[in-house]
């Protein structure tokens, strides 16, 4: 029984409790709905007029950015689009109340058209609206406080500058103030010195290294008054990683390739088409560049630097290797190369570069000699039948018969000479019987001595056309020396001019750090 009253008693406690709660709560809406109607409707408020006492007294308003997401910097275009909130501070005495009369109500949210609102644009709008559009209620505070807090997305304009894109800074400014109210009116003034992030969102692209604020005041040539904004100055940094890896690594690889146009034999004739092939492709990087940068004629891309660098070392290694070809193909009937080119071409560079060719060609037929054994020039009268030739490598030797080839000769029935163990005789000239011994040797060793200056014209000719092409290979070895140079020294030197290529390379090999959200402080 005891049990049973017990729970009775706390099912009526809870009861009343509920009846109490229910009952406060109409109180309160009561008094909200009492306190809406003294400030709105019995006051006569007016939205249009500003909340000061006198004529003379100044409106003080505090301003407050706070960035939640960098949503998109056209370069091009030169247009920076932001995401904020703007919030917005000031005290209207008409907004007053005594919490105790009210039920303890201290705070009221209203819709922003029930109350005044100052007329606070942006100055450097390039596209959208200039004003707040966003429907957001307004809160007011029991001291008269409004505190107005919209979201908004700005499209400001943004000078930007391209000279050490893409390792490159910039700053946008966000540029606020009342179009209607002059400084004599409405005193605008900064919530913290710098924009706050709330809730910020980081760009993919551009990191916030600063966003100062800066309160200004103005002379403008239509009004006599002076007019006060807020400039918030968002320092943008660059994040290169995306056009290193796209743009900048894929460049310097193709145009690594004109170093290896030197380092093909210059008998190949696709020397000119890789040459071309690599300048094309830079002309399309170059392509894909200017679409995104402004077309800017104060300043000069880093980027574009560097295409037009390597372009211009891909057009000049085509006129080398024009030259390289002429040189390979030289004809030595047409050219003649000089005592000097052979000095440092041929014998002092290649020393110096590394380069060896073999030994000089054995001349083979150069040391030709006719010699005539004692019993052939006993002999008065030249039988040509009797007469042999024996060649031993380039020497011929004249000799005469021996009865044992005489005699096999006769058995053998030949009329003229034979040709046993590869040995050689003058031909026979038959049907010209008046013709003398001697006259045919003569003109027989004439014909032997027109072939071996034949071969030795032949073999000059083959080596000069030797010589042409190895000089052919020094000049292409010292421009694959060149172009090496040439190609990596442009690209540290145009890199490194960019004030921010060190932190980049730095963090690329030891990491990147995440971005900081710094608070600003109260003015």
């Amino acid at each position: 029984m005891r049990t049973g009253a017990q729970d009775l008693r706390g099912h009526e406690i809870q009861q009343v409790c509920s009846v109490r709660w229910i009952f406060g709560k109409s109180l309160a809406a009561n008094a909200e709905a009492k306190l809406r109607d003294r400030l709105f409707t019995d006051n006569k408020y007016k939205t249009l007029t500003i909340p000061v006492q006198n004529a003379t007294d100044i409106l003080t308003m505090w301003l407050a950015l706070y960035i939640t997401q960098i949503l998109d910097v056209d370069e091009r275009n030169q247009i920076m689009t932001t995401k904020v909130w703007l919030k917005q501070t000031w005290t209207d005495y008409r907004l007053a109340w005594d919490p105790d009369e009210y039920e303890g109500i201290t705070e009221i949210k209203v819709p922003r058209d029930y109350v005044w609102l100052p007329d606070i644009l942006i100055y450097n709008n390039a596209d959208g609206p200039y004003d707040v559009q966003a429907k957001t209620w307004a809160s007011i505070d029991y001291n008269g406080t409004v505190v107005w807090w919209p979201p908004a997305v700005y499209k400001s304009a943004c000078q930007i500058n391209v000279q050490w894109y893409p390792f490159d800074e910039q700053e946008c400014v966000l540029k606020f103030g009342s179009w209607t109210h002059a400084g004599d009116i409405l005193n605008l003034m900064p919530a913290y010195n710098s924009a706050l992030r709330k809730f910020y969102w980081p760009n993919g692209e551009w990191t916030i290294q600063s966003s100062l604020c800066q309160r200004n005041t103005k002379f403008y040539p239509c009004c006599e008054e002076e007019y006060i904004d807020l400039t918030f100055t968002l320092k943008l940094r660059r994040k290169p990683l995306f056009y290193f890896a796209y743009l900048l690594l894929p460049c310097g690889l193709i145009s690594f390739n004109t170093v290896l146009v030197f380092y093909l034999p210059a008998d190949i004739s696709e020397k000119m088409s890789l040459c071309v092939n690599v300048l094309l492709s830079l002309a399309v990087f170059l392509l894909l560049i200017t679409v995104q940068i402004p077309a800017n004629a104060n300043s000069f891309p880093l980027i574009v630097k560097y295409l037009l660098f390597t372009m211009v070392i891909v057009a000049s290694s085509i006129v080398l290797t024009v030259v390289v070809l002429n040189i390979r193909y030289s004809s030595p009937e047409i050219h003649k190369m000089s005592r000097i080119t052979r000095k440092i071409f041929l014998d002092f560079l290649p020393r110096i570069l590394g380069m060896s060719r073999p030994e000089k060609y054995t001349k083979r037929y150069r040391n030709v000699g006719i010699m005539f054994t004692r019993d052939a020039l006993e002999e008065r009268g030249l039988n040509t039948q009797k007469l042999v030739m024996d060649n031993k490598g380039s020497n011929y030797t004249m000799r005469m018969k021996t009865e044992t080839e005489s005699h096999r000769d006769e058995m053998d029935g030949l009329p003229g000479c034979s040709e046993p163990d590869s040995r050689l005789c003058l031909p026979l000239v038959d049907g010209d019987r008046e013709m003398s011994e001697g006259l045919l040797i003569h003109r027989s060793i004439e014909e032997l001595l027109y072939l071996t200056c034949h071969v030795k014209n032949e073999e000059d000719a083959m080596r000069d056309e030797e010589d042409f092409k190895f000089l052919a290979m020094v000049v292409d070895r010292i421009f694959l020396i060149l172009y090496l140079v040439s190609v990596l020294g442009g690209l540290v030197m145009i890199i490194i001019q960019a004030p921010l290529a060190p932190d980049f390379f730095y963090e690329l090999f030891n990491g990147f750090e995440e971005e900081e959200f710094g608070m600003g402080v109260r003015v």
